[in-house]
């Protein structure tokens, strides 16, 4: 029987880290696929997110898990030397996977030195980072670096994984001559918990990190324009679940809100996955204006958890009127103002036909045997 091939990941952020939200899943599902069929070691901070105390882990060892090993590092071991150590002295891998495009050390660090191993096929993960939403914050400086990667090659002889043919698009834009490998992200298997919605009220719920790339002062905005045009039959709780990344954000989304008849605006921060499950089972639906996303993880949980989805046209996700799991709204208000006033005027019956039409497209749409196995074969030469 032939060997196993053997993978490294490098992920700066690693469960139980959870405040960067999508990534952190992305990685953590691939891993538990992969790990039937590869030897999988994952590289990882030892802290999540903004924080500097460590996760309560043990750190800079080897922990064993169903899948592999997964190491997390202090930053006192954040060095080049380490990657050194990893990939060309100790472990050898087939492949490196990088869960990064500008990170340094977990990501242009570990390719850098895996040029000294021509046998080590590296796959890069941009995660959305060369999307145009993603390019518009901080534009001078992510032009000038993706300038310099061009001229100096850094990536010339990297697999690309895209996780949709739109971001195939982005990574082409930038690196007319890449290889890509298109693999969708992989959402976590569909909770056991179960909550009891609140019919005397509509709960909506934004999950992800606060961040203007989420738009979500321009989806408040039309919330409340909506209610001054045709008031809801039920108050309105939106709950707000993710770090505060932008302080000044969060406060206009909140103002955007404020005095609104019906509404309510809650801030609840960052929350474990389990209580993310928790919040999107008791919630009627995902609110996601946001100007860019690669695959939208809150999304596809929240269809396994039975919620409806308020988009915008800037997501993978598409035509989800005509599928029962939503809507995806192009960016103008009016839009938007139509669109929410139509879905707050459901009853309960139309609302439980979207639910469990929810339900149904994430099990027909988003995890399936074709996305485990498209995942797998990234890795499969």
């Amino acid at each position: 029987m032939a060997s196993r091939k053997r993978i490294l990941v490098a992920a700066e952020w690693f469960p139980p880290a959870f405040r960067a939200g999508g990534p952190v899943r992305s990685v953590a599902n691939l891993v538990e696929v992969l790990g039937e069929t590869h030897e999988v070691f994952v590289v990882a901070g030892a802290y999540d997110l903004g924080l500097n105390t460590p996760l309560e882990v043990p750190h800079n060892t080897w922990i064993e898990h169903p899948w592999g090993q997964v190491q997390y590092l202090t930053r006192d071991r954040w060095q080049s030397g380490l990657w050194h150590h990893l990939l060309v002295e100790t472990l050898q891998p087939d492949f490196l996977y990088v869960n990064s495009l500008y990170a340094r050390f977990f990501a242009l660090m570990p390719v850098r030195t895996a040029r000294k191993c021509p046998e080590m096929q590296v796959v890069l993960a941009p995660r959305g980072m060369l999307g145009a939403g993603s390019l518009a914050i901080k534009p001078v400086k992510k032009r000038i670096f993706l300038q310099a990667s061009r001229w100096l090659g850094w990536f010339d002889e990297v697999v690309w994984h895209a996780t949709s043919e739109a971001e195939r698009a982005d990574i082409h834009a930038q690196f007319p001559t890449a290889r890509v490998k298109v693999a969708p992200n992989l959402p976590s298997a569909p909770s056991a918990i179960a909550e009891t919605r609140r019919s005397d009220r509509w709960t909506l719920v934004a999950v992800g990190r606060l961040h203007r790339i989420k738009n979500l002062v321009f989806g408040v905005k039309a919330l409340a324009k909506a209610l001054r045009n045709a008031p809801s039959s039920r108050p309105i709780e939106l709950r707000l679940i993710g770090p505060a990344e932008d302080a000044d954000c969060l406060a206009e989304v909140l103002a955007a809100g404020a005095g609104v008849p019906g509404l309510t605006i809650r801030h609840e921060g960052a929350l474990p996955p389990d209580a993310v499950s928790k919040a999107l089972s008791a919630a009627h639906f995902l609110l996601m204006p946001s100007r860019h996303e690669n695959f939208g993880h809150a999304i596809v949980e929240a269809w396994a958890h039975g919620c409806p989805v308020l988009l915008s046209d800037r997501t993978p996700w598409k035509d989800l009127e005509a599928a029962g799991a939503g809507w995806d709204w192009p960016l103008e208000e009016w839009a938007w103002t139509e669109g929410l006033t139509q879905a707050l005027a459901l009853d309960e019956a139309a609302w439980n036909r979207l639910s469990e039409a929810s339900r149904a497209h994430f099990a027909t749409a988003v995890r399936t045997p074709d996305s485990l196995e498209a995942n797998r074969r990234i890795f499969s030469a």
